[in-house]
């Protein structure tokens, strides 16, 4: 027998969300189906492919907002050693990518849209100036939280342009409990959202990672 419909475990496991997220997508009307007499939730494979097509590929084994998707761009290795273990320790789940220059940086945002983005200024080749003012320029980023650690000074940042008004600084040595609260802010607000993906809402398709670093670049000094 050919099945016409997907159970919400089946389009759970498509999506990379689990059931009670394609649960909630359902009855909200992200999702298109019906409940059976039993009061079992069929979906509409359509609207799974819908979703599917706007967001894009994820990486394998992805689970898009059952944890928080951090990127850290760092190069010094020994702070990003120091960057998994507290991460390791926070009371919610995360899903950690680590970058240790600009440019792998750019292929990395594009590669697993990250929900928040934790930056060093000082960077070999692609700063973390460039980074930042870079994902600030373009539109499909403006739901990305952005944090800048830097052990510069106040002075010294203006000296470089300054930062724009909606990314949050850090100063060395790093405050991981204040960090620690930014991305748990964060983590609430996505789970009260559903984690419904920006993309699928505007319908707008993933760039590949060769494109999205080439349109990033564009906006590069």
């Amino acid at each position: 027998m050919i099945k016409n419909y997907y159970t919400t475990r089946d389009a759970a496991k498509l999506l990379g969300i689990s059931v009670r997220t394609a649960q909630q997508w359902l009855e909200k009307g992200y999702l298109q189906g019906w409940k059976t007499d039993g009061g079992h939730r069929r979906i509409r494979p359509s609207s799974v492919l819908r979703i599917l097509k706007a967001r894009g590929p994820l990486l394998p084994g992805l689970q898009r907002h059952d944890a928080l998707q951090l990127l850290v761009v760092e190069d010094d290795a020994a702070l990003l050693r120091l960057y998994r273990a507290q991460v390791s320790s926070w009371p919610f789940d995360v899903t950690l990518y680590t970058a240790p220059n600009g440019y792998e940086a750019l292929v990395m945002v594009g590669e697993v849209a990250p929900d928040m983005l934790v930056c060093d200024l000082r960077l070999p080749g692609v700063t973390g100036f460039q980074i930042v003012r870079a994902l600030c320029a373009m539109e499909r980023y403006h739901a990305l939280l952005i944090v800048v650690v830097s052990g510069l000074p106040a002075a010294e940042i203006d000296a470089h342009g300054g930062l724009p008004e909606r990314v949050e600084r850090l100063g060395k040595p790093i405050d991981f409990q204040r960090l620690e609260e930014i991305a748990s802010t964060l983590t609430s607000q996505l789970r009260q959202s559903d984690g419904v993906p920006v993309d699928a809402q505007n319908g707008q398709d993933r760039f590949s990672k060769k494109q999205e670093a080439t349109a990033l670049a564009y906006y590069i000094d």
